[in-house]
């Protein structure tokens, strides 16, 4: 018999958060990429504060085998983000469905989003939602031959421009013009649907970086020599433990100095840095809109290639009530 539960981190016992955590971080790196070890996740979610996240467990016969965590978004709390994911033993018996319905039931959300793969068994499951975006996930193996064409990018003269990197938080002088930058990240196409607009200034980039949530941060800046500001910027992050996988994010430059290299710069020299400080990181992912022609072209430049297509759903919740 299947049973699904909420789970509340804080008052649930350990081995129940254990196990949704396993099958949580195990589901996230087939979709996305993104390893993270099971019980550093346990730990942080013990650990966070109250917030509006929902979070649910579902057993067959007293065994684990599916959960689901719907979190309100920032820049739209009407709408709720959905990350659901089954153990491969316990797909295509009716346990996803189930458990979409019981997020539905206590949702306190008008509309659920979710990213899933393309094609069986992702996009069957989600037939009838709509679809808000079709997304890419390329990945940059970090081999010899990407490392060389980073090394020729990166050494590239850009006139009244050099590259800054720093790891952890901003520098305070550097803080300012670099949460200018920041905030052209939505620019990119359908960035608005993913993200929240903020302020983005000195306070907004500390709050930013507390988000990391214990993972390196890795920034290459590009800064405007006359001027000492940052005109473009890329991040990414490495996580804790023995992961090989990075994970690249945001990657702007402002809009008085597009079209002039800066990004392929950035993110060739970011790599350079990246291979240097975390020898074990064999690759980096990044999820791209594949109506960003832009960046999709500088990742191609840099030695991105497409690993898989993702979609961004969405459907109103009263119709994935059972």
């Amino acid at each position: 018999m299947l049973k699904i539960e909420a789970l509340e981190p804080r008052t649930s016992k350990k081995q129940d958060l254990d196990a949704w955590c396993a099958i949580f971080t195990e589901g996230q790196a087939e979709l996305s990429g993104d390893v993270t070890d099971s019980d550093a996740l346990a730990e942080r979610i013990r650990l966070e504060p109250e917030n509006r996240t929902q979070r649910w467990l579902a057993r067959q016969a007293g065994t684990p085998c599916g959960v689901a965590e719907l979190q309100a978004q920032q820049h739209d709390p009407a709408t709720g983000y959905l990350r659901l994911f089954v153990t491969p033993p316990a797909r295509r018996r009716g346990v996803g469905t189930r458990l979409l319905a019981q997020v539905a039931a206590d949702a306190d959300v008008e509309r659920i989003q979710a990213t899933v793969l393309s094609g069986p068994p992702g996009e069957p499951f989600v037939g009838r939602w709509r679809v808000v975006l079709r997304l890419e996930l390329h990945e940059q193996r970090l081999e010899q031959n990407t490392l060389r064409r980073c090394h020729e990018l990166a050494t590239a003269a850009h006139p009244d421009h050099r590259l800054v990197t720093w790891q952890g938080p901003a520098p305070e002088e550097s803080a300012a013009s670099f949460g200018r930058v920041m905030g052209h990240v939505l620019d990119a196409p359908g960035a608005e649907l993913q993200m929240a607009t903020r302020p983005w200034d000195t306070t907004a980039v500390r709050a930013w970086e507390a988000e990391m949530g214990g993972r390196h941060l890795l920034v290459t800046a590009a800064v405007h020599s006359p001027s000492g500001d940052i005109v473009g910027a890329t991040v990414t992050t490495v996580g804790c433990g023995e992961t090989t996988v990075a994970e690249q994010h945001d990657t702007a430059v402002l809009p008085g100095q597009r079209r002039g290299g800066l990004a392929r710069w950035m993110k060739a020299r970011q790599t350079l840095r990246l291979h240097e400080l975390f020898p074990r990181v064999e690759s980096v992912r990044v999820t791209v809109n594949q109506q960003n022609a832009p960046m999709l072209a500088v990742n191609r430049a840099v030695g991105y290639h497409l690993l898989r297509q993702r979609l961004l759903v969405e459907a109103p919740t009263h119709q994935l009530r059972a």
